[in-house]
């Protein structure tokens, strides 16, 4: 067991024990019926997948890797007779471990959990944040905190506490810090409350230094004015640690704190990405033709552009999300 997973607290999710396998076991069954996950990429048909049982969104679920359509993810997330075992999904760490194509489940399910909103996905999307986090899944944590951000304040208490909870490791706590941030934009009274807690990890000289290099980031990205001397301080300690030695890994410099308050623009997109974008047609098209190159690779005893491993969630962190998987150089 990692670190990172030892540190994961004991969460209890809205689903019954045995809920995934059970349905899983249904929609099993359900297969000789004869039908199609969803049509091929691109093609003209339409299908109306409201008039889909539960099984068999279920099962596309399941078997649909990276190419269930946008209107299935939709009609999943309006179901309230699916929220258990989305729920259970990103809550059991066997789901995150899952063989290939059943991994891309935990994807959907966090993707659809946001989508669909409301309380009742706090805490099921709180744990995917540890989890995501422990097993470097980057298709679910690089938007994970414009998911947290449209919860609203429900989500505070949540993130707040893995913020400060210090065996949580600096990557947890970082997206809890751009998850609260992100609940700013679209619940602004939210925003005093918000960035004092950030404020305070990003002042407290005992803190991790790098945690507050984190902190300090996002306070830049949102402009708070009330902190822009104590950057400035910061990054100017920043910069004579690197005088000092080479290698020391600055996290921003003063001119950088300068010129990010001349543009009173927050820098806001990683706060507030379409993560449901990954259903979208031109997005499934180019994930499919970067899968094909990693075969042909494979296939030419060349290198593929990832190792693969026994687990799904550390097979897949291929670059930021949202970023054209055909650009090579962005990887």
């Amino acid at each position: 067991m990692s670190r990172r997973e030892a540190s994961l607290p004991f969460v209890v999710c809205p689903a019954r024990l045995g809920y995934i396998q059970e349905m899983k076991t249904v929609a099993a069954d359900s297969r000789a019926a004869a039908f199609s996950l969803q049509p091929e990429v691109g093609a003209m048909h339409r299908v109306d997948y409201r008039q889909w049982e539960d099984e068999r969104l279920v099962t596309l679920l399941f078997e649909g890797e990276d190419r269930i359509e946008l209107a299935a993810a939709e009609e999943m997330a309006r179901r309230d007779s699916l929220l258990p075992l989305l729920a259970q999904v990103v809550c059991e760490k066997e789901s995150w471990l899952a063989e290939l194509p059943e991994w891309w489940a935990v994807v959907h399910a966090t993707y659809i959990l946001g989508h669909r909103g409301g309380e009742e996905v706090v805490i099921p999307l709180l744990t995917a944040l540890r989890w995501a986090d422990a097993f470097d899944c980057d298709w679910v944590t690089e938007p994970l905190p414009s998911i947290l951000g449209r919860l609203g304040p429900p989500v505070l208490p949540g993130l707040t506490a893995v913020v400060r909870d210090l065996t949580a490791g600096w990557s947890a706590r970082e997206l809890a810090m751009k998850g609260l941030a992100a609940v700013t934009l679209h619940f602004p009274d939210a925003a005093e409350h918000v960035f004092r807690i950030i404020g305070q990890i990003f002042m407290d000289e005992g803190e991790d230094r790098l945690v507050r290099k984190l902190a300090g980031h996002t306070l830049l990205d949102f402009r708070r004015q009330e902190y822009r001397m104590a950057l400035v301080k910061f990054a100017r300690e920043e910069a004579l640690f690197r005088q000092e030695d080479e290698w020391y890994p600055v996290g921003f410099y003063p001119e950088d704190v300068e010129q990010a308050f001349r543009n009173p623009q927050p820098d806001t997109w990683e706060y507030d990405e379409d993560w449901m974008r990954f259903y979208h047609p031109g997005e499934i098209q180019r994930r499919q033709r970067r899968w094909a190159r990693e075969r042909l690779g494979r296939g030419r005893g060349g290198r593929a552009l990832r190792q693969g491993s026994p687990g799904g969630g550390q097979v897949l962190p291929l670059g930021n999300y949202g970023r054209d998987p055909d650009d090579n150089g962005r990887d």
